[in-house]
């Protein structure tokens, strides 16, 4: 092979290291669309005041949360475990959920949330009533991480226009949460039509060897919601890696090569 081949092939590989491939691992993939009834839904989900809701998803059937439950009594957790993952250098976790808002309070406390069941690393996403409606909180993470619920800042709707925090707005909004071992990126979009209506990013430092290993949809930390409920769907958590490690390889390889050659 000449050495214009191999620098061809080279650039090939170069390009190919930093535009991809990069394929995201999926961990969690629920849509709701595969359960006849409640008891089917309990035979994947630990359910407690949760139930499916065959008529209105987005699209289809979901979860349907009405957050009717006592504070702190197991009555609003409905939860699903996986094995641990968390991010390591180089990857993202990315956890996503699409949340219904009927608007008809803004003094709500429903979250999707991600953790160790330990009690570890959390992350929830959805509608608490302090400091406002549409929110996000990383709590007991290490030392130097965020941990209070915030609100998105800077909220706009579809036209680009602020909304008050407290705005409640009908429809299905998809959060998202991109999670590094170093920070955590949530989006909120508003309708789910593509178009970012807010976003935050929280520091986070991992707590010890706590690993994610719990999604729970419902109440955060178990808090009871008197003011209304919500419905979840699209409930999805993948973890996207650094590009293929053996493309790496072959231009180390064919890096060698050129140098013999030179």
């Amino acid at each position: 092979m000449k050495t214009t081949h191999l620098l061809t092939f080279l650039s090939v590989a170069i390009a190919m290291v930093v535009a991809g491939p990069v394929r995201a691992a999926s961990i969690v993939s629920e849509d709701f669309e595969s359960y006849a009834d409640t008891t089917a839904l309990g035979g994947t989900w630990s359910l407690a005041d949760g139930t499916l809701d065959t008529a209105n998803g987005n699209p289809g059937q979901s979860m349907d949360h009405p957050g009717t439950g006592g504070s702190f009594t197991g009555a609003n957790t409905n939860s699903l475990s996986f094995p641990g993952v968390y991010p390591g250098p180089g990857q993202t976790l990315i956890f996503q959920a699409d949340i219904y808002d009927d608007a008809n309070s803004n003094n709500e406390r429903n979250s999707a949330g991600l953790r160790s069941a330990a009690g570890a690393n959390i992350i929830e996403m959805g509608h608490y009533n302090s400091p406002s409606h549409y929110a996000i909180r990383t709590v007991l993470f290490g030392a130097g991480s965020d941990g209070s619920w915030v609100a998105f800042p800077g909220l706009v709707d579809d036209a680009g226009d602020p909304l008050a925090d407290e705005t409640a707005v009908e429809g299905w909004h998809t959060y998202t949460a991109e999670i590094t071992d170093s920070q955590v990126t949530f989006t909120l979009d508003l309708n789910g039509d593509g178009n970012i209506n807010g976003t935050h990013v929280a520091t986070i430092n991992q707590n010890g060897g706590f690993l994610f290993d719990i999604i729970r949809l419902g109440g955060p930390s178990d808090l009871g919601s008197t003011n209304g409920g919500v419905k979840f769907d699209n409930i999805s958590l993948s973890l996207v890696p650094e590009p293929n490690t053996a493309i790496l390889a072959l231009f180390c390889c064919g890096l060698g090569l050129v140098q013999r050659r030179r």
